[in-house]
């Protein structure tokens, strides 16, 4: 499935992502969203509505598999000082809300216990983390 994938009347589609293709998909999406801006919101039964972060720099996105692992990482911030990684836990579903118009893409985590964690991301070129050169200081 594209993408960009869309229904008849032009609205995304979610894609949901087969466990064997968890790997190279993050590995592709953090090389297309890195440095977009992104808010993470985690919904369970447990947990209630909580926001993780939001308007942080998005670093990355990971996952264990190993073992019969079934982990995501979500990583933000472009500084040490601003270092965030939130684990996801015995996941489930993976679904992507591609980016359209405005929006940026949007991933969500269901884990096993049914809580889900909302990953959505500006679109990268609104918000890019500078290139390495650009953040030295000059005297």
């Amino acid at each position: 499935m594209a993408n960009q994938a869309l229904n008849q009347s032009q609205q995304p589609v979610t894609q949901e992502i087969a466990p064997e293709q968890w790997i190279a998909f993050f590995a592709e999406f953090t090389r297309q969203h890195r440095g977009a801006h992104a808010r993470l919101d985690v919904l369970g039964t447990d947990v209630g509505y909580q926001v993780e972060t939001e308007n942080r720099p998005f670093d990355g996105v990971s996952t264990d598999v190993k073992d019969g692992e079934r982990n995501v990482w979500i990583t933000f911030g472009s500084t040490p000082d601003d270092h965030l990684t939130h684990g996801v836990h015995s996941v489930t579903v993976i679904r992507v809300l591609p980016p359209i118009g405005e929006s940026g893409a949007v991933v969500e985590v269901e884990s096993k216990d049914g809580t889900r964690t909302v990953l959505e991301l500006t679109r990268p070129e609104a918000f890019a983390l500078p290139p390495p050169a650009a953040q030295q200081v000059h005297s």
